[in-house]
């Protein structure tokens, strides 16, 4: 999914956390900020591809295009939400950890499901990622350039 979405699903998400923290103000808050901060983990990814800062333009268009050799992608994990949601379950998160499990949650499923044209389906589970050494070529459903390529790439860049 592109920012636009991100932040338009941002409002539903703020309210179900606003919900879900039993009316608390810090709920909806993280709820929102959350489903849409998730994805700084893409500027990582970025960063260590082309080394260095081209642009919103060639930020968004290598993401959103599906043109990274390498995904981490760090926070973008269903393990991850399986943490939240126990620390959840447990009653151990404040209402801001409820809040911010229900960004998470709803940013990661909508990923999951906008994202199908581009990624295998397992590709928001963390440990595939790492199972395929976060090569794009294995986890694109269209792969990258290679990723000899893309040092090579970098490198004259």
């Amino acid at each position: 999914m592109n920012l636009a979405q991100h932040c338009l699903s941002a409002v539903p998400l703020a309210l179900a956390g606003y919900a879900a923290s039993g009316g608390r103000l810090s709920g909806a808050v993280m709820a929102g900020l959350s489903s849409v901060l998730i994805d700084c983990d893409h500027v990582l990814d970025y960063l260590l591809y082309k080394k260095r800062w081209g642009g919103m333009k060639d930020f968004f268009a290598s993401c959103e295009e599906g043109q990274l050799p390498r995904l981490y992608l760090v926070l973008h994990s269903f393990e991850f939400v399986i943490f939240l949601w126990l620390l959840v379950g447990f009653g151990i998160a404040a209402p801001w950890g409820v809040g911010l499990t229900i960004g998470v949650t709803g940013h990661l499923l909508l990923d999951w499901v906008g994202n199908r044209h581009l990624v295998k389906q397992s590709f928001y589970w963390f440990s595939f990622r790492a199972m395929h050494r976060f090569d794009g070529n294995e986890l694109y459903l269209t792969p990258p350039v290679p990723l000899e390529d893309a040092a090579e790439e970098s490198v004259r860049a």
